[in-house]
C-alpha cells in the first residue's frame, strides 16, 4: 500500500490485533466499561445489515462513545438476555491507512442458555478504524456488519 507513510511494523500490527480480539472477551464478560474503554473519546459503533427484501443497508444502531455510556449505564434498567454470550473473532486482517489502522475481522457470537443449550446467534465481520495516540491503540469507528437479521433475542448490548 503506497500511503507515504511507513508500513506498519509486526508489534503495530500485533497491538491493534489484540485490541480487536479484546472487545470479544471484554463483552463476554460483562466487562462493559473495559469495552469503553477501548474506544477513542469521539469513538463511534455502528451496527449495519443488508436487506435482501429492499435492496438496501439498514442501520440498527450508531452511537457515539458519549451515547455507548449513557445506554450502557442504563443496561441495570432493562430485562436483560439470561444467555451467555461467547465472540469467535477470526484473525483481524490489519491494513495501513495514513496514520491510522484497518482491521477486518469476522466474527461469530454463540448464546448459551442457562438450561446449557448453546446456539448461533450472529455472524458478520467487524470492520475496525483504529488509531494510537501515545503509543495506545483505540478505536475511533467500529463498524459491525451483520449477515445475521432473525435474532432469537435483542439486545441493548454491543455485539
Amino acid at each position: 500500500m503506497s500511503t507515504g507513510t511507513p508500513n506498519m511494523d509486526a508489534l503495530a500490527i500485533e497491538a491493534v490485533r489484540s485490541v480487536v480480539l479484546r472487545t470479544g472477551l471484554l463483552l463476554d464478560g460483562h466487562d462493559l466499561t473495559g469495552w469503553l474503554a477501548l474506544f477513542e473519546s469521539d469513538g463511534v459503533y455502528e451496527l449495519r445489515a443488508y436487506s435482501s427484501e429492499i435492496r438496501q443497508w439498514m442501520t440498527w444502531w450508531l452511537a457515539t462513545r458519549g451515547e455507548l455510556e449513557k445506554t450502557l449505564s442504563e443496561v441495570v434498567q432493562h430485562v436483560c438476555d439470561p444467555a451467555q454470550r461467547c465472540h469467535v473473532i477470526g484473525a483481524p486482517v490489519v491494513t495501513q491507512q495514513g496514520d491510522k489502522a484497518l482491521a477486518v475481522s469476522p466474527f461469530s457470537i454463540f448464546r448459551t442458555l442457562p438450561d446449557g443449550v448453546s446456539s448461533l446467534y450472529m455472524v458478520g465481520h467487524y470492520e475496525d478504524t483504529l488509531a494510537v495516540r501515545e503509543g495506545v491503540w483505540r478505536i475511533s469507528r467500529r463498524t459491525v456488519i451483520t449477515d445475521t437479521r432473525v435474532l432469537d433475542m435483542f439486545t441493548h448490548i454491543p455485539v
